[in-house]
């Protein structure tokens, strides 16, 4: 007959005595159901992070804006400066040059030189400044440069039109307007007729500019957009009602509620 065994021995077989399945499914349960609760707070913590690095290069692009019209006497650069491109076979905007090659190459490919923006004397040779990180998380996002380039709109009204060479100066906003008014905002917009873009597939761009009605202004911190104001602050604003483009819903492209933010300067 088989001795039974000692205490000892007993104590050290029921040691090494595996899980049962029972206790593996709840394990596994147990596991699942803290990753559950931990990816809604890890995904907002990203946002958070996202929304707050995205003001942090408003409030540089604020400054390297401001040092530009103590430069220029208060006026804003154009958009799109039709004299300093003149004979240079691109096109100079404000935040950089694109020759024309790039211009009508694949979607992706496109390049810019960023060095030779307005702003970029006083950005102390940061180019990342100028690109939103949540951008590039964003659903749909796509990228028409070689690399993530501009992401942020400059106020149109207040730079002028496409091609036009007359802009304000920072005298035209009214002191109690400074607090309301958008100098830049996160910007882009649906693209539906470049490859690989198409009208039943749209893909997010970045875009440069936002003006009234322009349907631009990117709400992709959680339906927020930052917006950077005349007097310089910061603020996440949301967008009028029923301006996001049905189109993408999901995208959350659409326009700045007049009644919060100011465009055109009041008279």
């Amino acid at each position: 007959m088989p001795q039974a065994l000692s205490g000892q021995a007993l104590r050290k077989a029921s040691a090494l005595r595996g899980f049962t399945l029972l206790e593996l499914l709840i394990v596994v349960s147990i596991v699942g159901l803290l990753l559950g609760l931990m990816v809604p707070v890890l995904a907002a913590a990203i946002g958070f992070a996202e929304q707050t690095s995205c003001a942090s290069n408003l409030h540089h692009i604020g400054i390297a804006t401001e040092m530009y019209l103590k430069d220029h006497d208060g006026w804003f650069f154009p958009l799109q400066d039709v004299k300093g491109g003149a004979g240079s076979g691109g096109k100079l905007w404000y935040y950089g040059f694109e020759s024309n090659k790039s211009a009508s190459s694949a979607w992706g490919t496109r390049v810019v030189d960023l060095s030779k923006g307005k702003l970029a004397p006083y950005l102390g040779g940061d180019e990342s400044v100028g690109t939103c990180p949540a951008i590039r998380s964003a659903g749909g996002a796509g990228c028409k440069y070689a690399g993530w380039t501009w992401s942020y709109g400059v106020n149109a009204e207040l730079t002028g039109a496409v091609g036009t060479t007359k802009t304000k100066n920072f005298a035209s906003i009214k002191p109690n307007d400074t607090g309301r008014t958008a100098l830049f905002a996160d910007s882009a917009q649906l693209n539906t007729w470049q490859a690989p873009a198409s009208p039943q597939h749209p893909l997010i761009e970045e875009w440069f500019y936002i003006q009234t009605g322009g349907g631009t202004v990117h709400f992709r911190h959680n339906r927020m957009a930052n917006v950077l104001f005349a007097d310089w602050h910061v603020e996440a604003c949301g967008p009028a009602a029923g301006s996001l483009s049905p189109l993408m819903p999901g995208a959350c492209i659409g326009s700045l509620d007049p009644n919060d933010v100011l465009l055109t300067p009041r008279g």
